[in-house]
This record gives structure tokens, C-alpha cells and sequence, in this order.
């Protein structure tokens, strides 16, 4: 017969057992979510962003653009003043003979017309501040930078000259490359930009014998003019013109950046 103690011990342990089982059951669970394989799931195909086509006069083909992009200009060099009309409403005001400019709330626009088939001839849109306008290559004034408009053209394929302009006080940069609203038409980006001492020495460096790039030392080396000072700088001026052929200016003298 067991002893009364083994009892005892016996009923201790089983009550102990109970209690952890009961602990255990009655614990705090992990809550997992996971996704319904029955609910509904994207389609397999989802529609296409949307977009518009946008019908430039005298390009080779349409642009394809997304509702509320703004892209310009809508007209080319060569278009009728009705046309102007049309897409801007009255001219703001007559400068010169041949030469009409609307106000928009994003940009100035001018129309330099001065006879049929002048080469002389452009359209140009300067930016008001704190807006954005996209051209037809692609490019949006009053975002990208200089260097941004090489890599984008890079990327594209797109054959680009860069030259620079010395104006009295001022140095201009002049970026041109075929117009993607075809070959008849040549696209100009600008800046200008103060001169002073730093500028100089960065845009026209001493090449050596008292000659600055651009110039011709008693040596007879000839050095080029650098262009690195303007990569940064934002721009907001275009120009679309009749190209004759040709998709580098003939103003200012070549220039060049790393």
C-alpha cells in the first residue's frame, strides 16, 4: 500500500500539470493576415496610360502627349498669322515689321516672320518664372539643365552642337540639333550669362603665348572655348527655325565641356 506522502506528491504534480495546460491553451496568439487567393487580383492585362495625339502643321508625323502636358510650340516658323491666332488668341503686341509676340501665362511667344521661306525666320518661347512647358524634342523649360538635354539626346541618339557667343558684357551658350518636328527645322536652346573675371577664365582659359581659347597664340595653336560653367544651368529659352540643311548654328564659335 502507497504511503499517504506518495499520494500527496502524486496529486501536487497532476494539479501542476493541469495549470500549465490550462496557461497554455488559454495564451496570447499571433494574429497573421494574409492575402485571399480568391479575392480579386489585377487584371492581366491593364489598359494603357492615356494620351493624345497632338497634330503639329508642317511636322513629319503627330506627337504623342498626356493629358494636361504641355507641349510648344503648337505652330512652326512658316505658319499663317490665322494659325498663330487659332492656337494663341490676338497678338499681344507688334514689336517690329515681321516680328509678332503673344503673352501666355507660361511664356512669351515670337513669331519672327520676314518672308517665305526666310531662314531668318523662327518661333521662339521664353519662360515666365515658376512654370514648366515641354518642346516637341522633349525638352522642358524651365526644368532641365543644359546637361540634362545632353544626356536626354544622348540617350535618343540625337546628333547635337553646343557654341558660345561673346556679347559685349555677356556670354551666350547656343545648344542646336535637328528639330524632332523633322529635318527642315532646327531647334536652338540658349542662356546668356554675365561676364566677369571667374566666367572668363572658366569659358575662355589661356592656352598658352597670351592667347585665350577661341584665339591664336604666336604658336599658332588655336584652343576652344569651354562650356562646362553652363551644364548646370537651367534653361528657358528655344528657338525652332528653318534649318537649311543644317543643325548647327553658324553663330559664335564652337565650344566644348567634358
Amino acid at each position: 500500500m502507497l504511503d499517504y506522502r506518495a499520494w500527496i506528491i502524486s496529486g501536487v504534480i497532476l494539479l501542476t500539470a493541469a495549470g500549465a495546460y490550462v496557461v497554455w491553451i488559454t495564451r496570447p496568439r499571433a494574429v497573421y493576415s494574409a492575402r485571399s487567393l480568391t479575392g480579386p487580383r489585377r487584371p492581366a492585362n491593364p489598359p494603357p496610360p492615356v494620351t493624345k495625339s497632338l497634330h503639329v502643321e508642317g511636322c513629319k508625323e503627330d506627337f504623342i502627349v498626356s493629358p494636361g502636358e504641355l507641349v510648344e510650340p503648337t505652330v512652326v516658323p512658316g505658319a499663317s498669322l490665322d494659325q498663330f491666332r487659332t492656337a494663341y488668341g490676338p497678338e499681344t503686341k507688334q514689336e517690329s515689321p515681321g516680328l509678332r509676340l503673344w503673352k501666355q501665362e507660361e511664356f512669351w511667344l515670337a513669331d519672327g516672320d520676314f518672308g517665305t521661306q526666310n531662314l531668318s525666320d523662327f518661333v521662339q518661347i521664353s519662360m515666365n518664372t515658376g512654370h514648366i512647358v515641354e518642346t516637341l524634342d522633349g525638352v522642358e523649360l524651365g526644368l532641365d539643365s543644359f546637361g540634362t538635354i545632353f544626356r536626354k539626346m544622348q540617350d535618343r541618339k540625337v546628333e547635337i552642337h553646343e557654341r558660345i557667343m561673346r556679347s559685349e558684357d555677356k556670354w551666350t551658350y547656343i545648344v542646336t540639333m535637328f528639330s524632332a518636328c523633322g529635318r527642315k527645322f532646327r531647334s536652338e536652346y540658349t542662356r546668356t550669362i554675365p561676364s566677369d573675371p571667374l566666367v572668363d577664365r572658366q569659358i575662355a582659359p589661356v592656352v598658352g603665348n597670351g592667347a585665350t581659347s577661341g584665339q591664336t597664340g604666336q604658336s599658332g595653336q588655336s584652343g576652344i572655348l569651354r562650356s562646362d560653367v553652363f551644364m548646370n544651368k537651367v534653361v528657358y529659352d528655344y528657338s525652332i527655325k528653318p534649318s537649311g540643311g543644317s543643325n548647327s548654328s553658324n553663330e559664335g564659335s564652337p565650344s566644348e565641356h567634358d
